[in-house]
């Protein structure tokens, strides 16, 4: 590389800057790279190199395990580095997903191989790829916090050690997370016991999580047609909110489907949609309404950025144009909520998700089957689509059970000399 620090960032101002960003994101990567030569000033360092990338993000990763840096700010700083790292190496700029080179840099010499050795037992035992991945990212969180409890070596890790580590992942996942980090937890175990013969560590995490049971949150249907009205359509990012609302309100696809819906998994001859469902990797076949035909066209036609070579059907509406992240639906769904004044219960139904959940409960609501809802949302089973049942009021009404059978016992008091005795 061999590129001064000063002289580097000079370089990546000029070649982002023709990217097109907005000003805002112009200043927090202005901001980021003033924090990296600070930290190279700091360091009495001059030249950018790989050495001096590699020093600043851990620096960043060990400043925001110590709370003293936010999440949002983490993620700035590592990409900025490395996009002035790339710029500075390349003598280019090309926008693109940046990630990390070693997922397990952060573990220490002792966890570190054996993170690696339990990926590459995952990868055989023939899990899915989205499986096997959130399974090691369990594992490599846990392997982190083992040196905070003062375990060096993971022969000696105890049930009490595993109990522990349940607790430490219950205050970083939430609630309805937690049955999901409890199987990942329990499989790491499995191999510990396997590979390094440790002994009742399996046993010590539960069969379920102790939680609240949370009901889901729908939205009348005149409050649905209300949030997906809320958008302008007089301008190219209403145009694009209001289809990406409509789609999920009228199919119930999922965030990331819908992130993901590509201009070929339009059938407009037929009027049919196929997407591939990012959660369950599995075939899926809805029909293309008119209304959300009409509105996806109109976004195509007159809302997405001309030129634009992503294929993504819905796009950034600034430079770069590339397809929406999944959870940035989240804020799309947040701001036509505000727009049409629709206050939500935000712990039990935010944005996509409470028009997925909306579209389950009108389909309850008009006696489809459940194993129809389940089939048109994507689920694998009917299991999936049972706790629905528990926002059609009427019906469950219908299931209360009366007093008839257990009719309380009639209790009387006597008096004697020595106290009351009741029969």
């Amino acid at each position: 590389m061999d590129v001064s620090v000063s002289e580097a960032v000079a370089r990546v101002d000029v070649l982002v800057s023709g990217v097109g960003y907005s000003p805002s994101t112009m200043w927090q990567y202005r901001w980021a790279w003033s924090q990296v030569e600070d930290f190279c000033s700091d360091q009495e360092v001059t030249e950018l190199t790989d050495e001096v990338v590699a020093s600043f993000l851990g620096f960043v990763t060990a400043e925001h395990r110590a709370g003293r840096c936010k999440e949002w700010k983490r993620k700035l700083l590592r990409r900025a580095v490395l996009v002035l790292s790339a710029a500075a190496t390349t003598g280019s700029y090309t926008w693109r997903v940046f990630r990390a080179a070693d997922a397990n840099g952060g573990l220490n010499q002792v966890f570190g191989p054996l993170q690696r050795r339990y990926e590459d037992w995952l990868t055989r035992q023939g899990l899915a790829r989205a499986t096997a991945d959130l399974y090691a990212t369990v594992a490599r969180t846990v392997l982190a916090w083992l040196p905070e409890r003062e375990v060096t070596d993971v022969r000696r890790l105890t049930g009490r050690d595993v109990s522990a580590a349940v607790v430490f992942l219950g205050g970083r996942y939430q609630p309805g997370s937690m049955r999901t980090a409890l199987t990942a937890l329990r499989v790491l175990c499995r191999f510990l016991e396997e590979a390094d013969g440790c002994v009742g560590l399996c046993r010590a995490v539960p069969s379920t999580p102790s939680r609240r049971a949370q009901t889901v949150s729908v939205l009348p249907a005149e409050s649905v047609e209300r949030l997906v009205a809320a958008p302008d359509p007089a301008t190219p990012v209403g145009r694009r909110n209001r289809a990406i609302l409509l789609l999920a309100a009228r199919t119930g696809l999922r965030p990331s489907d819908i992130a993901g819906l590509r201009l070929s998994d339009i059938d407009w001859r037929q009027s049919l949609i196929t997407v591939t469902q990012h959660k369950t990797a599995t075939r899926l076949t809805l029909p293309l309404l008119a209304d959300v035909g009409a509105t996806i066209a109109d976004y195509l036609l007159h809302g997405r950025p001309p030129g634009a070579l992503d294929d993504h059907v819905f796009l950034r509406s600034q430079a770069p144009y590339v397809g929406f992240r999944s959870t940035d639906l989240r804020h799309v769904a947040a701001g036509a909520l505000a727009d049409a004044g629709i206050a939500t219960n935000l712990d039990s139904g935010r944005g996509m998700r409470l028009l997925r959940a909306s579209l389950a409960t009108r389909m309850l609501e008009n006696d489809t089957p459940l194993p129809v809802i389940s089939q048109a949302l994507g689920h694998r089973g009917i299991d999936s689509s049972k706790h629905y049942l528990a926002t059609d009021e009427t019906r469950m009404r219908q299931c209360c059970l009366d007093f008839a059978g257990i009719e309380p016992i009639a209790v009387t008091a006597t008096s004697t000399g020595t106290g009351t005795v009741r029969s």
